[in-house]
């Protein structure tokens, strides 16, 4: 599968392409911590979001492999044609893992996750957003969770890539299909022309 590089501009310039393909009119936006807090910090100060509340959610992973500072100095260090392998080999681990995901007990997955409305307004159009899909497991337990809490809500989903066509959610919007993509703040970017700030909106 080919891998695209996005640096800081890039990415900028597609979180606002993906805006420009969004054909709906949220009352909340949802971003999915980290990379959908990335690029809901580049769409913040489009206009016709001035009246949207944004939000922020973050599902624990227990990931030490990538979180291991010497793995990430290590993944910096590699050639892109090495990590675009690895990135691959990943994929394709993905893939065969989807058909064995249990969607009942990912549905009553609990998440920390506290709506805060000092309007009170009805919230009946709910955006979220994540920088990728794959598998689809974190947005499947993300809209599964704010579909009890707002039952009566229509809840969409934007991505900039969707890279696994058998994923168990489909997006309503994306830039990217079928391709991985490496952004600014992932483990083996190597430029350093991007600081990673995502949470805090």
């Amino acid at each position: 599968m080919e891998v695209t590089t996005l640096n800081k501009d890039a990415f900028s310039k597609k979180s606002t392409e993906l805006v420009s393909k969004i054909d709906f009119n949220p009352d909340i936006i949802v971003g999915i911590l980290n990379g959908g807090g990335h690029v809901v910090n580049k769409i913040k100060g489009e206009k016709r979001f001035e009246n949207v509340q944004f939000e922020s959610i973050k599902l624990q992973r227990d990931n030490k492999f990538k979180n291991n500072y010497l793995i990430r100095s290590i993944l910096k260090s590699l050639p892109y044609s090495i990590t675009n392998w690895l990135r691959n080999y990943e994929s394709n681990k993905a893939r065969k893992l989807v058909n064995t995901l249990n969607l009942e007990y990912l549905s009553n997955c609990g998440i920390d996750f506290k709506f805060n409305s000092s309007s009170g307004k009805t919230i009946n159009n709910i955006l979220v957003i994540d920088d990728a899909i794959d598998t689809g497991k974190t947005m499947f337990i993300v809209k599964s969770h704010l579909a009890k809490e707002f039952p009566k809500a229509k809840i969409k989903t934007a991505v900039i890539s969707w890279t696994l066509e058998n994923s168990i959610v489909t997006p309503d919007y994306y830039l990217f299909t079928k391709r991985l993509v490496r952004y600014p703040w992932s483990k083996d970017y190597k430029e350093k022309d991007f600081e990673k700030k995502s949470s805090g909106y």
